[in-house]
């Protein structure tokens, strides 16, 4: 048994989730779970539900398939894999900085998503078959949600009651503008070829509904403090960089903005610099950026500057890059050394 007699520390990573395959019914599957969850759904269940059934997933299935089809690679889903792979690298980082005595020395870390595999009770079991007697949750949205942080701790929850297991549990609910990541997110900025005195820097963040912010969801002061933190560290003035967010739907009206797809195209017509995009409210690349930003934004961009103007260059998420892995370490020991929810 570990310190305090609880066991090893257990270590859930929370993402969304992706389809099982990049198939109309598959991806028709995925989104009616996604989208009737009641963090998401817009209506009451039963309107809702007739809804997706009858308008939405019809028309929308086939076509989003078309797009995970784009990105799909022979190991899955980029997502899944990333966020597999990014739970590895991290187990590895608690064993590798930990002291003999120190509580996460034998850590057990697990990937998860809230809708598909792998399912966030199935992570859980495998978490309490391994002996841990105490869980750090970490959802991997530096900005916490309504729509993303609170529905990976909802789903959490639900699984620990199914289970009627009660270990001791610490949530890490934002980390967007925790020194280490805004310092990985700048070296990867940096690394991609970023120059300060000859770019333009754009960051993409995911959008979140108005009535969510309306409510009391801070996610839009916490992007501005995750942008604000990387311009500074890149040593950028004011006219050098803007911040925007992706929406689901063109319609940006009950979305927060400004449109990610709007801006770029405005930049296009009246910024010279090369423009350089990164995304540091996604710890994963996924859908929202290797189909929309490297294959719409990116050749939209292109053919609305010309051939000879300088193009747009994006920058990958931190995926499972070791000082991505060394951050979220830090941040998951800080939150099991301490009580209650961290962020």
């Amino acid at each position: 048994m570990g310190e305090h007699g609880m066991g090893r520390a257990g270590v859930l990573m929370v993402n969304t989730g992706s389809p099982a395959a990049p198939t109309a019914p598959a991806v028709a599957a995925y989104l009616k779970t996604f989208l009737m969850d009641e963090r998401i759904r817009p209506l009451p269940a039963p309107v809702w539900r007739a809804i997706l059934d009858h308008i939405i997933l019809p028309r929308r299935s086939p076509a989003s398939a078309a797009k995970y089809a784009s990105i799909w690679t022979e190991a899955g889903s980029p997502l899944i894999v990333g966020c597999c792979a990014l739970a590895a690298r991290v187990e590895q980082a608690l064993h590798a900085g930990a002291a003999a005595t120190e509580p996460w020395r034998d850590a057990a870390v697990r990937a998860a998503m809230v809708y598909g595999e792998p399912g966030v009770e199935a992570a859980l079991r495998e978490l309490r078959a391994a002996g841990c007697g105490r869980l750090a949750v970490l959802p991997l949205y530096p900005q916490s949600a309504y729509s993303t942080t609170a529905a990976a701790l909802d789903a959490v929850a639900r699984g620990l009651q199914r289970m009627g297991w009660e270990p001791p549990l610490t949530a890490v609910e934002s980390y967007g503008d925790d020194a280490g990541y805004v310092d990985a997110v700048a070296a990867s900025i940096r690394a991609a070829g970023f120059d300060a005195a000859g770019d333009y820097l754009l960051l993409s963040f995911h959008a979140v509904p108005l009535p969510d912010v309306d409510a009391g969801d801070t996610y839009p002061q916490q992007v501005g403090k995750t942008a604000r933190a990387v311009a500074a560290r890149l040593g950028l003035d004011e006219g050098a960089w803007s911040f925007s967010y992706q929406l689901p739907f063109e319609d940006g009206r009950r979305w927060t903005g400004p449109n990610t797809a709007r801006t770029v195209r405005a930049l296009a017509q009246r910024e010279p610099r090369r423009l350089v995009v990164a995304c540091p409210g996604f710890a994963v690349d996924c859908l929202e950026t290797l189909y929309d930003v490297e294959q719409v934004m990116l050749p939209a961009y292109r053919a609305q500057r010309g051939g000879d103007a300088p193009g747009l260059v994006y920058v990958p998420c931190l995926n499972d890059a070791q000082d991505h892995a060394r951050v979220l370490a830090d941040i998951v020991c800080r939150a099991l050394v301490g009580d209650g929810t961290v962020g």
